[in-house]
């Protein structure tokens, strides 16, 4: 089993120098709330410890981040655990260490971990035969995030949830990798080809019977963002394995971190601790073989170096990892917001509304954008349509989607709409929340 280590310190710090900066990370929720009414609220500062404290390598950070958890402190660590994806790997720390819990939470705990495993079983039942059909076939893959954690790095696939199949596959086999998937029981959650392969990264596709789903990519973000992958040389770096399963690609160590990385910053630190201890095992297992210096050049050709600089910031102070001398030095100082690390601190453990067009818009203040804003919410322009509704093949599909498109934007966002006209307090706050929010994901990505 992989754990991290490193020196002990105190991870937890305020944050209300931020209050002047714009930023307001006190305004963001726990990832889960418990409405106890008159009963003992669980101490937030001692869940967070034992969390914390689980995911450090040493035996005895371990026991003391536990001891002395009150029941319903215990019955929140479940809750909060769930939500952060790391139940089970916590089940398998705690037993490993022979640290006593109540019965209520080992059965929680082992529950977790036994489904984990089982649900894990059925995603690589149908990743390994997809792998084997593309490996007679001569299309090259590389599983990417957690079918590649699990066996690579985890070594027990019942330590890390995954919740679909992700692979990276050239762009040139994407149709024979679709013929591929519908041999085998694969059906496409939309259309294949059209402008999604122009402006997208991947392709879903679901099992008619077993339900799971497995996501092609062709590159790792789509051609709009700001972070820019170099998928020739990322290609060109990936290793050869072969498997039960035949020949496949791996993602260089350098290239893994960096991925995990960037993955974990668009999605503003929204999949909490199991997306840094992710990060944190792969150093671990791999730290020794680890270029350092190949992956600071990668992330500076991707425009990654504040997601990668910000990760390892998190995963020295948050996991103690120990990382090699110097390696903040490169990055320099320019660009940096120590006001914007602190609020990526806080998103690890908060919660916060998706992204809702209506509170964008507010957040759009120039009247140029606001207008620009507006327009293309009220009128579309038929691409748009074409990539929302990838069903929709023809000029006369699009247009029957139009009804749609408007049904839906009614109904989805009228009442948020009301809520702002209302001043209504809630909704001001998850304004204010999301404007937070996208200021540090705008800069996480762009440098």
């Amino acid at each position: 089993m992989c754990c991290v280590g490193g020196v002990s310190s105190n991870p937890v710090r305020t944050t209300n120098c931020l209050a002047g900066r714009g930023i307001t990370p006190s305004c963001m929720t726990p990832r889960r709330n418990i409405t106890t009414g008159g009963a003992t609220v669980p101490d937030e500062s001692a869940v967070r410890k034992a969390m914390l404290g689980i995911l450090r390598a040493d035996e005895a950070m371990v026991k003391a981040s536990v001891e002395g958890l009150l029941p319903e402190e215990w019955q929140e660590f479940c809750v909060e655990g769930e939500a952060h994806g790391i139940v089970p790997l916590a089940h398998a720390v705690l037993r490993s260490s022979g640290i006593s819990v109540p019965g209520f939470v080992e059965k929680k705990l082992r529950a977790a971990y036994l489904r984990t495993a089982e649900q894990n079983s059925i995603h690589y039942h149908y990743a390994d035969r997809v792998f084997a059909a593309c490996a007679k076939a001569g299309i090259e893959v590389i599983p990417l995030k957690g079918i590649d954690l699990a066996r690579r790095v985890y070594e027990t696939i019942a330590l890390r949830e995954m919740s679909d199949i992700d692979i990276l596959v050239r762009r040139g086999d994407l149709g024979r990798m679709d013929s591929i998937l519908v041999d085998h029981g694969f059906r496409p959650l939309q259309a294949f080809g059209g402008p999604l392969l122009e402006e997208g990264h991947h392709l879903r596709y679901r099992h008619a019977d077993a339900g799971a789903i497995i996501e092609v990519h062709w590159n790792l973000m789509d051609p709009a963002d700001r972070i820019v992958v170099d998928i020739d040389a990322l290609w060109e770096r990936a290793g050869t394995v072969d498997g039960s399963a035949g020949r496949r690609r791996e993602l260089s160590f350098e290239d893994l971190l960096l991925y995990l990385a960037v993955h974990l910053a668009n999605h503003t630190f929204s999949l909490g601790l199991r997306g840094l201890y992710d990060m944190a095992a792969v150093i671990h297992v791999f730290g020794d073989t680890i270029d350092w210096s190949r992956l600071l050049k990668t992330a500076f050709r991707w425009n990654a170096t504040r997601a990668l600089q910000v990760n390892l910031r998190l995963l020295e102070e948050l996991l103690h990892v120990p990382l090699p001398g110097g390696v903040f030095e490169k990055f320099g100082d320019a660009g940096f917001e120590e006001s914007y690390y602190e609020v990526c601190r806080e998103l690890v453990f908060a919660s916060y509304e998706p992204n809702n067009p209506v509170f964008s818009l507010r957040f759009q203040r120039e009247g140029g954008k606001k207008a620009g804003f507006i327009l293309e919410s009220l009128l579309p322009a038929p691409r748009a349509i074409a990539l929302k509704y990838p069903d929709a093949r023809h000029a006369l599909d699009i247009l029957l989607r139009y009804p749609l498109y408007y049904g839906e934007r009614i109904k989805k966002y009228s009442g948020a709409l009301w809520r702002l006209a209302r001043r209504d307090r809630e909704a001001l706050a998850a304004v204010d929340r999301q404007e937070s929010v996208l200021k540090v994901k705008r800069w996480l990505l762009s440098g």
